[in-house]
Order: C-alpha cells, then structure tokens, then sequence
C-alpha cells in the first residue's frame, strides 16, 4: 500500500512539473505573440552571468545622451584623489613643440640633420629628419626598399625649417634614406644620403607575414593589417616585409583609413557594457607618425565600421542598441562638435520580425554613403543582404540578396532582380558602391563585396567550398542585378574584405579569419581584376579584422602641429541624478575597481559585470552610473576587463563621495572628487 502511495506521489509531481512547464512555455508564447502584434520587441530569454544589485533605485536612461568638447585642462576644474592621465592628444602636443624647438633651434643642416626616431612614442619604425635651409625648399623622402618597388617615397611642404617624416624603415636594420631638396618645378637642387638604425620587431611579430606568391610588384606601397587577432597594427610592403607598426594596443577592430592621410584608431581603453562583449567608445584620428589630433568618445560604443560621410566630413558608425541587441545601429557623428546628428536602429527597417531571441540578429558590418542621392549602403550579415536607403528618410531602396532569403516576406518587393542564375553570397563583410563602371554600362552601379560563403542553414544554401571576392552591377531604375565577377579565395568563416583599386585595375580579397589545422590565421590576395590573376599572395600568422592600404599624407606630417582647441569631443550616457537618501557604505573595496581620470572623463575600470553602480554622492545632489539592466547573456564575457567612460559635465559644483554596488555588495571606493 505504502509503495502504491509512493508511485501515485512521484506520478502527481511528474504531471504537476509537466504541467507548469506546459503552462510556461504557453504563457510565454502569449507573451511572444502579443509583443508581435504591438511590433515591440521579444526580451531575451536564458542565463544570466554577472552582477546587477541597486543600491539606489533609478530610472534606465541608456538613450539618454549628453555632448561635450573639452581639453585635457578641464581637469584642473576637479579636485581628486584619482589620478589624472593625459589624452593622447595632449601627449602628442608636448612632443610636437619639443620637434618644432629643435628644428626652429638652427642647429641642424641639410648635411647633418638630426634625426628623431619613433617621435610620438607609439611607431618604431618610424622618424623625423630636421634641419633648416636658407630657401624655402620641398623635400622628397625616399626610405630605400630592398628592390626598387618597395622604395617608400613622400614629399614634404615648402619651407626653410624641415621636419621630414621617416616612414617604412626596416626593422633591425641600417636603412639608407634618400632626401632631397627640390625647387619649384619638382627638379632636385641637392641630395644626401641618411643611415638610419633600427631596433627589431617585437617576438610575436617576427614570421608574421610570408610570400605565397609575388608578382614584385603592387599597387599598394603598404598593406596594413588590423583588428581581431592583430591588437598592434603592422603595414607590410611587396616583398612581404613588415615597415611599419603601433605598438599601442588597439581595440577589436583596429584601424580605418581617413581622407585626408591619418587614421581612426579604435583605442583599447574606454569600454561600454551590452548583453554579450563590451564595445570600444574612445577612438582617436592620428597620423602615421603616431601623432593623435583628435579624441572621440559615443555613447553605445563603436564595432565593425568608422568611415567618413563624405571626405573631410561626418563620420558614420556602426554602433548598437544595447537593448538585447547588438550590431544593430548606425550613427552620424558631427566631426567639429561630436554630437549625434542621425541614427537608424535596424528594426526601424526590418521591425522585430527577426530579433526573437536573437542578440546578434544583424550583424552590421559596413556601411558607406552616397552623397549623389543621400543614400547609405549597409551589410545586415546575418540577413545575407547588401541594403541601399536613404539616410535622411531612412526607406529602402534596394536589398542586394538571393531572392529566397525574402520570399513571402513584406521585403520581398525591395530584392534586386537576377539578370541570370549565378552563386550568390551569404554571411557577407564589406558591401561598398564605388565609382568605377566596369561594366561600361552607365545605367548601372558597381558593387564591391567580399561573400564569406558561409552557411545560412537555408534550403536555397549551395554549399560552394571557398570565399569569393565579388562585384555585382546593380541597375537601380531597373531594379536589377548581374553578377559581373566572382574570384575564389581560400575560406574565410568571419571578418575580412574586397577592395577595387581604380588607378591600378586590380582587385583585393583580404582573408582575415582562415582555420589552419587549429590556429586562425590570415591570407591577402592581389588579382588582376579583367583576367582574374593572382598577381599576389601572402600568408598572414594570424586572423586579422581588415587589410586596408596605408595612405600617409607627408605634407602634412611634416607640419608642427597647431595649438589643439576643443579636442576631446562626443557624446556619452550621462550620470542620472538622484534625489534619494544615499546612506554611507559600512565597507571598503579594496580592489576590483579602478578609476582614472581624463579631462573630464572618468573612467571607471573593473571586470566585466562586477560593478553594476557607480554612486557619486554629493551634499545637495547626488548622481548615478547604473548598468543593473544591461544583462549579459553570454558567460564567457565574465572574464573580459572594460573601462567604462563617465562624462562628469553634468555634475553640480561640490564634492561628492564615490560608492559602488560591487558584486552586488554596497562599497566606499574610498574616492572623492570635488567639482569647482
């Protein structure tokens, strides 16, 4: 009887867990239903990993922003007891009027200059030559390759004083260094010959690149190669040897390429918290000397994509919502003042028909502008789609993909038109329109891709072997598409990109992420875009994010800088402010929390999902950073350091104590900051 007892008790709780798991998963598809039909989208579901206690109970204001331009002398304005460190910018300055003193100094001639190695501090193989003449000269600069196609060459301004940029020395070597004087019609008045010494490469860097296949020569002087497994970006020449490098660690995604000759460079420090990784916020314009002009910081952080609008213009980001959802949103940021002049979330495109449960639903990785018709074009990955709209109304224009990827779907009516059967591409990076017309059809735009050809577990999928680079001819009155190239490179799973070179006719396929036995390496190759020839290849050690050419602007490098105003700009989530009674912590943190302080920027340094409040209590007000409701969904983030970027300009005079909610245990830091 008891046994019988036993069994009908451990079947009524086998009926009562089923039925609550029925209930559940029925309440929940309500819930999903319901948040389809009011277009909302559906909260993630799963684990959480981290922290996330409230010690004062404030409102959510991740869309709340607040934009600034400062210097670094903004933090004679705050008293503290953190420590103050200097932008890169402000580093740069000081440097540049120690060069500018030596080559206004009259010490130096045009037989013996002095030559200043790795000036900024951050590029080895790298120098100035200063001297001064009794005309106003250019100077041409050429660091001798080791064939005549590898010589680096650049020219200066006109001036009496001289600072030459050095740029593509070898590594561990005596480089010979040709300058030359040159008068108003380019002709050469007087030439010498440098011996510049150099210390070698860092271990990890050494065997980095190897020639698969060399043609000797490129269309590229220098090939830089960044981002992903490359935290130090390298540049190296035609025969495969490295001349050029940071040693200034950067983030993710490495470096982009500007206009006018210097870069953008996602810095590795100022990290903003998401449900998975934590996103670079602070990226820096320099120069191929080293030499940093400008400081940006935005409020949701940066990933795949910093380009500019148009040249000298606006900058375009690729950034995220933060809100379950990552790799979703695209911002314009105002270059002179920094702050947030346009911006598109993707389900203000594709609503929330593809976000259930997805965090990275999208996947942005390049976007590009088309000041023509206003029209951004966009590479959503994970809908293996190219997308053109327009930037002001945010309407699609056109949606580049194989038509099955949309069939019966309210997009369907947007999808380019085949003009044949042809492989199409899926999982795709770098989706530009570029002003070449290859097809010598003036109707049409040609498209540049690079089609990773990964597997988009669809019925439609071909399951080709390889990566392709690719071009597409679009006739966008036609609403039409032809398939004009499709080389085959090795196979890259991830990151990557095409490149079409006008002036030379040749075509790039940059493999960045390529499984070799069980490490990630790398491939670049070079082709002849009509005949489809491999005129180069090299073989990178390591995954890489992106290969772009380096294009240093001599001209103005060889300029002192001007006196840097208003450097430091952008736009950042601001401290919310608290009326509440903030009690005092009965403990210490000791560690686990670091804070440094950078103009008026503090940034708070801990370890990923550790510190879910940062409390500055004052005597008559008091504020909050608070990221309790940012919830990681993904453990292995745990073990990643972020640095997160707090703007103290909207603080009141007055001192305030800092408190934090660490480990959801409630601490004095121990730290103060009084606002004068």
């Amino acid at each position: 009887m008891k046994a019988k007892k036993k069994w009908m008790f451990l079947g009524l709780t086998v009926l009562v867990v089923v039925a609550a798991g029925l209930g559940y998963w029925k309440r929940i598809g309500i819930r999903n239903t319901l948040y389809r039909m009011l277009d909302k989208q559906i909260p993630l579901t799963g684990d959480v990993y981290g922290y996330y206690g409230q010690e004062v109970k404030v409102k959510e204001n991740l869309n709340e922003e607040t934009s600034f331009q400062m210097e670094d002398s903004y933090a004679d304005k705050i008293d503290t007891t953190i420590t103050k460190e200097s932008s890169m910018v402000d580093t740069s300055w000081q440097i540049d009027q120690q060069i500018e003193a030596e080559v206004q100094s009259g010490a130096y001639t045009f037989e013996e200059p002095e030559v200043i190695m790795d000036p900024y501090q951050i590029s080895p193989l790298t120098g100035v030559a200063v001297f001064q003449t009794d005309e106003e000269y250019r100077v041409r600069v050429t660091v001798k390759g080791k064939t005549k196609e590898a010589d680096i060459t650049g020219v200066t301004v006109k001036a009496k004083g001289h600072r030459v940029p050095i740029i593509g020395l070898y590594p561990k070597t005596e480089n010979s260094v040709k300058l030359e004087l040159l008068d108003d019609n380019d002709q050469t008045i007087k030439e010498m010959e440098l011996k510049v010494q150099t210390d070698g490469l860092p271990e990890e860097m050494d065997d980095m690149v190897s020639v698969e296949k060399s043609s000797g020569e490129s269309a590229y002087g220098l090939t830089i190669i960044s981002g992903q497994g490359v935290y130090y970006p390298f540049a190296y020449d035609v025969n495969g040897d490295i001349r050029w490098y940071l040693n200034h660690r950067t983030s993710t995604y490495g470096v982009f390429q500007l206009s006018n000759g210097n870069y953008i460079m996602q810095d590795n420090y100022g990290y903003v918290s998401s449900v998975t990784k934590s996103f670079p916020a602070a990226f820096y314009e320099m120069d191929y000397l080293g030499r940093a002009v400008q400081m940006y910081l935005v409020p949701h952080g940066t990933h795949h994509e910093i380009i500019e609008k148009e040249p000298d213009g606006n900058l375009l980001i690729l950034t995220s919502t933060l809100q379950d959802h990552v790799d979703d949103k695209i911002i314009e940021l105002d270059r002179k003042s920094g702050e947030i002049v346009n911006s598109l979330e993707m389900t203000e495109l594709f609503g929330n028909d593809y976000t259930e449960d997805v965090i990275d639903w999208a996947h942005l990785n390049t976007v590009s502008y088309q000041a023509e018709d206003d029209t951004i074009l966009i590479s959503p990955r994970n809908l293996n789609s190219g997308v053109k709209l327009n930037w002001t109304t945010h309407e699609i224009v056109w949606i580049l993909a194989n038509p099955e990827v949309f069939k019966g779907t309210k997009y369907e009516k947007y999808v380019l038109t085949p003009d044949s059967d042809f492989l199409w591409h899926y999982r795709q990076h770098t989706v530009y329109q570029i002003d070449t017309d290859l097809d010598g059809n003036s109707d049409t735009v040609e498209i540049t891709m690079f089609d990773n050809h990964r597997n988009p577990e669809a019925d439609y999928y071909d399951h080709e072997k390889g990566s392709f680079v690719t071009v597409y001819a679009v006739n966008e009155k036609e609403k039409t598409v032809s398939l004009l190239k499709k080389l085959k490179v090795v196979k890259a799973n991830v990151t990557s990109n095409t490149i079409y070179d006008a002036d030379s006719g040749h075509i790039f396929g940059m493999c960045g992420t390529v499984k070799s036995g069980t490490a990630k390496t790398g491939m670049t190759y070079e082709f002849d875009y009509e005949s489809g020839e491999i005129l180069n290849q090299y073989y990178i050690n390591k995954n890489y994010y992106r290969a772009i050419e380096l294009e240093a602007n001599y001209e103005t490098m060889s300029e002192a800088m001007q006196q840097p105003e208003d450097y430091i700009k952008g736009t950042l989530r601001p401290l919310a402010e608290t009326t509440a009674k903030i009690k005092e912590p009965t403990q210490q943190l000791s560690e686990g929390l670091n804070f440094k302080l950078t103009a008026g920027i503090l940034f708070a340094e801990m370890r990923n999902r550790q510190v879910s409040q940062i409390i500055f209590k004052g005597e008559n007000k008091s504020y909050v950073y608070d990221q309790s409701f940012l919830k990681l969904r993904e453990e292995d983030y745990l073990l990643r350091t972020e640095s997160i970027p707090i703007p103290l300009t909207t603080l009141e005079k007055g001192t305030y104590q800092i408190y934090c909610v660490y480990q959801d245990g409630y601490y004095d830091t121990a730290q103060t900051i009084t606002i004068k």
